[in-house]
């Protein structure tokens, strides 16, 4: 049976809450960094999109993969930087599942996404 993290709380160790705590803060910072990326690259989309409102020919499809090279290169930086913080997240999802926290439905819910397979009970 699913827990809600609200009556986990009242039974969980120190270790336990520790782990929860650690990945509310990297959530945190995991959403401002999306923010962020996403400021930066819509500049990029918007001209995609726009090229893709032109007829469809040789130039558009040029236009639109030098705004695509764009976006990659520049947020390289932002990509890796949300690429680190997921895996700390990881880490510490995993880790919850070590502490027997399995059945805390937010670990429940994030565990596929940040480990990339399924959590068995």
């Amino acid at each position: 049976m699913t827990k809600r993290i609200e009556e986990f709380i009242k039974t969980a160790s120190k270790e336990q809450k520790s782990v929860l705590f650690k990945i509310h803060e990297l959530g945190e910072q995991e959403q401002k960094l999306v923010e962020a990326y996403n400021k930066k690259i819509e500049p990029h989309q918007k001209a995609i999109r726009d090229t893709n409102e032109l007829k469809d020919g040789q130039y558009a499809k040029i236009i639109r993969e030098d705004a695509n090279d764009l976006a990659l290169i520049t947020t390289f930086d932002e990509r890796e930087k949300l690429q680190n913080i997921r895996n700390e997240i990881k880490k510490y999802v995993m880790k919850a599942v070590e502490l027997g926290m399995e059945d805390v439905g937010f670990i429940e819910r994030n565990y596929e996404h940040y480990v990339g397979e399924t959590l068995l009970q």
